[in-house]
């Protein structure tokens, strides 16, 4: 490593302030572990103590969300928090769902890590390059004296003493450069690792997401022309088929001797066709619902919520039209999602949505019992893949227990956005 290149650019100063305000933040934490600890342990018996540790056991979403912002420091964006956005939601909901979630327990994992070992590091890291400036001076330190003179533990009985120390503290200054660049390295790869997980990655950039964008348009085009002729074509052929079904049938029982097998067989044809013209019928509503064209999204998920089997809380405030392909992504994920709690949950269900900046925010959830796996089916593949291909992201929790919750970022370029 060049020495005199890497001291010239912004990386050892910010490397420092990192590993500097690391330390100060660590002694507080160690701090507030070890009382928390203590009272928890010590009122357990009485019951009282059981609240305490519950907050110790959350005390790593403050951490975590100081240390992600401290990451900042270090010239990257701060990585986003792992957590799904919770709204409108009571202290004993949120505390049950981030209890649930495994970023808390990774967050709680840092926090005993910082507490116990990682802020001395920076303590050491910060102070040695700050002692080694300090010794530069011992030379002015000796001149300012009367004679002999201690400077920071160092005796300075003459000018050759003087001029040693701050010869040695050259080389120290140096070294603390790359022991705080070092320290800088590690404590930020740990912070990292267990502060962001693998939802922590940036986003693709906005090339990405035209490119992507283009490529979904495309496949819609086609769905739509599918839609048309499924509507055109053979919906209106099986229509006239039940209507000749239901004639027949209704004839054959005015003639007299008819074969009663016959007749039977009618009717069966007749039930079978009504059966697949509705099935049909579904399907192109599936497909791409004409009020979520003409109406949007929030339209288009108040009538998808109808046919529901469980009950379903539908809150998308301040949704106006969004690019068709965000629509029908979203509208997508909304109903593949809901088809899973139909298929697994007996609980009641919620779709929430709202624009944050240019990105589109849907969750939907359910009061099951939790413990989805997305290995275990195609559902939520299908809902994370259909997401990427626009640019954005899908998240899953599932606690057991419950609750369930989707959670998709899709991103909106700026512009698209129609706002009511």
């Amino acid at each position: 490593m060049d020495i005199r290149r890497f001291l010239g650019t912004p990386a050892p100063w910010r490397a420092w302030l990192y590993v500097a305000t690391g330390a100060l933040v660590g002694f507080p934490t160690l701090f507030a572990v070890v009382v928390l600890t203590g009272l928890g342990m010590a009122l357990s018996p009485v019951l009282v103590g059981l609240p305490i540790l519950a907050a110790l056991g959350l005390s790593g979403l403050v951490v975590g969300a100081v240390e992600r912002r401290r990451l900042g420091l270090l010239g990257d964006v701060p990585p986003r928090s792992p957590h799904r956005t919770l709204r409108n939601t009571g202290v004993r909901e949120w505390a049950r769902t981030r209890a649930g979630e495994a970023a808390t327990g990774r967050e709680f994992a840092y926090t005993v890590l910082f507490a116990t070992g990682l802020w001395l590091l920076d303590y050491v890291a910060a102070v040695v390059p700050v002692v080694s400036l300090l010794l530069l001076g011992a030379p002015v330190a000796y001149a300012l004296s009367d004679g002999d003179a201690v400077y920071l533990g160092f005796a300075l009985a003459s000018w050759g003493s003087a001029l040693l120390v701050a010869a040695v503290a050259v080389p120290a200054l140096l070294l603390g450069a790359c022991l705080v660049a070092g320290v800088a390295r590690l404590h930020a790869r740990v912070a990292r690792a267990l502060l962001t997980g693998p939802d922590g990655e940036p986003d693709d950039d906005m090339e990405s997401i035209r490119s992507n964008g283009r490529l979904l348009d495309a496949f819609d085009a086609e769905r739509r022309r599918i839609e048309r002729d499924l509507h055109d074509g053979a919906q209106q052929r099986l229509v006239a088929l039940t209507m000749l079904l239901d004639l027949a049938r209704m004839r054959a029982g005015e003639l007299p001797g008819l074969d009663r097998e016959l007749a039977d067989l009618l009717a069966r044809a007749h039930a079978d066709a009504t059966t697949t013209l509705a099935e049909l019928r579904e399907l192109v509503q599936g497909i791409h619902p004409h009020v979520l064209g003409e109406r949007g999204l929030p339209a288009a998920v108040d009538e998808l919520v109808t046919r529901h089997p469980t009950s379903v809380r539908v809150r998308l405030p301040g949704l106006g039209r969004l690019p068709s392909t965000v629509e029908s992504t979203a509208f997508f994920v909304v109903s593949e999602a809901l088809t899973n709690v139909a298929k697994h949950s007996a609980g009641q269900a919620w779709v929430h949505g709202h624009l944050a900046g240019d990105l589109l925010v849907v969750e939907v959830g359910d009061a099951g019992a939790g413990g989805a796996d997305p290995e275990r089916g195609s559902g939520l593949r299908g809902i994370a893949d259909r997401v990427a291909a626009v640019g954005g992201r899908a998240m899953l929790s599932s606690p057991p227990g419950g609750p369930t919750v989707v959670r998709v970022e899709i991103p909106c370029l700026p512009g698209e956005v129609v706002r009511p």
